[in-house]
């Protein structure tokens, strides 16, 4: 079977195949943190030295954990209005919708123009979803995505904010409270020095992160009729509940005797 060409991702943009490789040997345990098929199919489609990622120590179980916490609370979501609207940005090659659809639910996905040219090989359009191309830092999807928009909505953004500046990431809130009234916005994030640990670590040079978040009450404060719906902190109840023990001995009882390190990594909701 040919493969499918890889090549024209830049190598920042490579990194969404990280998840997606974490995801697809995932799908491959006797009992699976998250359950994503479809990304053993494209693992398989992509010619891509995946191999390379478990070489360079990626912390595949890591991904999951994250993918499933992200699921739960849109998950949470959707029992609320199940006939609300999802928009994920940089959704990569994410089948979150797949994993998650009610049946009634609107999606739309959104991701720069040559991830979204692959993404078309593995996934189609409905009534229901819409794949658009743009970028968070062109305000022209707006008003594609506001034409798609039905009941309340959420926004979410895994794994995706850390590569934008802190001032990037404001305009981008900014325009979501000035163009989807009555919406709310997921995302996660690392502590300052949690994302200078992760610099030092990260297996793709061209792929350094520059957005954290320390004090979580600052972004509501930077815009007048935002507020912090909820957060959630590393190792938090119920969402990590039977997925820390995939980690390392560190990692599962780091937690435990440091209460602090909940802030390392965190999982926001911004409302308005």
């Amino acid at each position: 079977m040919n493969k499918i060409d890889t090549s024209n991702l830049t190598e920042a943009q490579a990194t969404l195949l990280m998840p997606l490789w974490a995801r697809a040997l995932e799908a491959r345990q006797a009992t699976p943190i998250l359950r994503d098929r479809k990304a053993v199919e494209i693992v398989e489609s992509l010619d891509f030295d995946f191999e390379s990622f478990n070489q360079k120590g990626v912390p595949q179980a890591d991904y999951c954990i994250r993918g499933a916490v992200l699921d739960q609370l849109v998950s949470e979501f959707l029992t609320l209005h199940p006939s609300g609207t999802v928009v994920e940005f940089g959704v990569g090659l994410d089948a979150r919708f797949d994993r998650l659809d009610n049946g009634q639910v609107s999606w739309i996905e959104l991701d720069l123009p040559h991830v979204i040219e692959l993404r078309r090989k593995f996934f189609q359009t409905s009534p229901r979803r819409h794949i658009l191309t743009g970028s968070l830092t062109d305000e022209r999807w707006i008003a594609e995505v506001a034409a798609l928009v039905v009941g309340p909505t959420l926004f979410i953004a895994e794994g995706v904010l850390y590569f934008l500046t802190p001032a990037q990431v404001q305009a981008l809130i900014k325009n979501l409270v000035a163009n989807f009234p009555r919406a709310s916005f997921m995302f996660d994030a690392q502590s300052p020095w949690y994302l200078w640990f992760s610099n030092l670590r990260q297996p793709v040079p061209d792929a350094q992160m520059t957005f954290s978040v320390g004090d979580v009450g600052t972004l509501a404060r930077e815009h007048l009729g935002l507020r912090v719906k909820r957060w959630g902190g590393y190792g938090d109840s119920p969402y990590y509940d039977q997925k820390l023990k995939r980690l390392g001995v560190v990692k599962r009882w780091g937690r435990r005797l440091c209460p602090p390190v909940r802030g390392l990594f965190k999982i926001i909701e911004l409302a308005w």
